[in-house]
Parts: C-alpha cells; sequence; structure tokens
C-alpha cells in the first residue's frame, strides 16, 4: 500500500460516511458489464411478448429497447461515480467531486424510474401504453431539435451544409410522422420525471428487492423523495442542501452516500425487473448482472409470470 493509499484507508477511519461511499460506488461499477451488453428479450419472456404481434415496430424503438437505454444510462452513471471515487483517492488534497456525484445520482434514479414505471404494471396493455409516452417525449426532443437546427440555418443564424440541411428536414418530417403514429396508440403520460421517480419509489416499496434489506429499514418513497431533491439541486446548482449538513467532510460524505444508495436500489431494481421480464431462466447468455441480484429476479420472474398465465 503507498502513502496515499494509505492516507486513503486513514480517512475512512476517521469518516466512515467514507467507506460507505466507497463500498457503495464499487456496488455500483458491478453494473457497469450489463449496460455494455444489451440483450434482446428470450422468446416468451414477458417482454418479448410485450413487443409480440408486431407491437416493436409501432413505437420507435419497442418497448424493449425504449426501457433498456434509460437504464444502460443509470449503470454508466454508476460506473463513473466509482471511477471518480477511485481517482479522487489517488489526489492530494482529496476532491471528491460531491456536485459531480450525486448530479449522475440524479441521471440513475431518473433514468431507472423511467423504465420501473414502464416495466412495473401486470398488465401488458398499461406496459405498451407507458412505453408510448415515454418514447413519445424522446422523439418530441429530436423533432424540435432538428426543427431549431433548421430554422437557425433559415435564419442565417447557424448555417449548415447543404446535405446536413437537408437530413435534418427530412429527419424532422419523419418524426412527425412517428409522432403521428405513436398518437394512434393508447399513451400514459410520462412527462413529469418527479412523479415516475415517486411512482417507482411507491412500487418498489410494495415489491421489496430480494437481493437486500435496505429498504426494509425505512420507508423508501420518503426516503427516495428526499434524496431525489437533494440531487437535483446539485444538478441544477443550488446550495441549500450544503446548509444542511454542518461544517466538516463528513457530513458531505454521509450526504453522498446517501445519494449513492438511493441510487443503487433504483438501477439494481431497474436491471432487476428488466431481466425478471426478459430472461428465460434455461437460457445459456452469460448473465453480465452481479450474482447478488439473482433471488430479486427470480422472485419478480414469477410475479409477472403468472400474471401472464392468469392473463
Amino acid at each position: 500500500m503507498d502513502e496515499m493509499d494509505a492516507l486513503y484507508a486513514l480517512g475512512t477511519l476517521l469518516a466512515p460516511a467514507l467507506g460507505r461511499v466507497t463500498e457503495r460506488s464499487e456496488r455500483g461499477r458491478e453494473l457497469a458489464a450489463w449496460g455494455l451488453n444489451p440483450h434482446p428479450a428470450d422468446p416468451g419472456t414477458p417482454t418479448a411478448l410485450d413487443d409480440a404481434d408486431g407491437y416493436d415496430e409501432k413505437i420507435p424503438e419497442g418497448l424493449a429497447r425504449t426501457v433498456v437505454f434509460p437504464i444502460m444510462n443509470a449503470t454508466d452513471a454508476l460506473a463513473s461515480i466509482d471511477i471518480l471515487i477511485t481517482a479522487a483517492a489517488k489526489v492530494r488534497p482529496f476532491n471528491h467531486h460531491a456536485a459531480a456525484i450525486l448530479s449522475m445520482c440524479r441521471t440513475a434514479i431518473e433514468c431507472s424510474a423511467q423504465a420501473l414505471w414502464v416495466m412495473s404494471p401486470l398488465d401488458r396493455e398499461i406496459r405498451r401504453a407507458r412505453a408510448a409516452g415515454l418514447a413519445k417525449i424522446g422523439i418530441e426532443h429530436s423533432r424540435d431539435f432538428h426543427a431549431d437546427a433548421i430554422s437557425a440555418h433559415e435564419n442565417g443564424l447557424q448555417a449548415m451544409p447543404d446535405e446536413t440541411y437537408a437530413q435534418s428536414q427530412h429527419r424532422h418530417k419523419f418524426h412527425s410522422t412517428e409522432i403521428e403514429a405513436l398518437d394512434d396508440l393508447p399513451q400514459e403520460r410520462a412527462r413529469n420525471y418527479s412523479d415516475l421517480v415517486r411512482k417507482s419509489a411507491n412500487w418498489i416499496e410494495d415489491n421489496p428487492p430480494a437481493h437486500s434489506d435496505e429498504t426494509a429499514k425505512l420507508h423508501f418513497p420518503t426516503v427516495a423523495k428526499s434524496e431525489y431533491r437533494v440531487c437535483s439541486s446539485f444538478t441544477h446548482g443550488h446550495s441549500w442542501p450544503i446548509n444542511q449538513i454542518g461544517s466538516g467532510p463528513s457530513g458531505m460524505f454521509g450526504m453522498m452516500a446517501d445519494a449513492i444508495a438511493t441510487a443503487l436500489i433504483y438501477t439494481e431494481c431497474a436491471v432487476g425487473l428488466f431481466e425478471a421480464q426478459s430472461t428465460d431462466p434455461e437460457s445459456t447468455r452469460p448473465k453480465y448482472y452481479p450474482e447478488r441480484l439473482q433471488p430479486t429476479i427470480d422472485e419478480w420472474r414469477e410475479i409477472y409470470r403468472k400474471a401472464d398465465g392468469d392473463a
């Protein structure tokens, strides 16, 4: 152990919250391999049936890809937190970039919550309607991106090559057509992210993950609401949370540890629910998720398999 490692180890002894930050960030990085290796749903699984009968062609990415990309973003945010923490341990004086870490926690919470909100209903048609609502938001943003680019070009504010201009016109028209097609489908509104965070927290409270006892020790929706507010404050550049923790680094380490813990619960649950709904237990495909999630995946798989049977 070099001098810097020894100093950091001493720091975790003197500030136990820093040890929790390190341990939880390492757990987050264990999800990185899953995020880098997305897989299609196995035949006959709930997710495969959600996209059956041509539904995967009715919304731009299909239901499976609509939910998996936000979870991939969440796993990347958690992996990045561990990279940042690891780098911080090698720098003197220590700078743990709390604002960046809390902002990435918000990303993990918000992205995972979107996916959980879509996947959690037992009714397939509700899952489809929620996926359509979530997909519409992304397509609207893309359409508006091209509308802004076209307007800037035509008003002489930002010139584009002729080929790029033509591509933007084509994509704007294409996305407008996609939105018209989406509006012919049942949709649930997915525009209020804080609402999705709240609803997903309620679902986790009602369906506690078997791989962890953390949610059993607290009222998770209350904690999730508080942590999402704190993390959002750093994203928006507000300083009020710092006034709640007093002087010294221990309070900030505690705030970081709590935020990472909440982001972990959301993201682990999102990964677990996707695997429960999309993986055949007899599949020989590599499992890129941590083995510790398996009890949760097995338990949730049975819930949705039974729901399909009852339907």
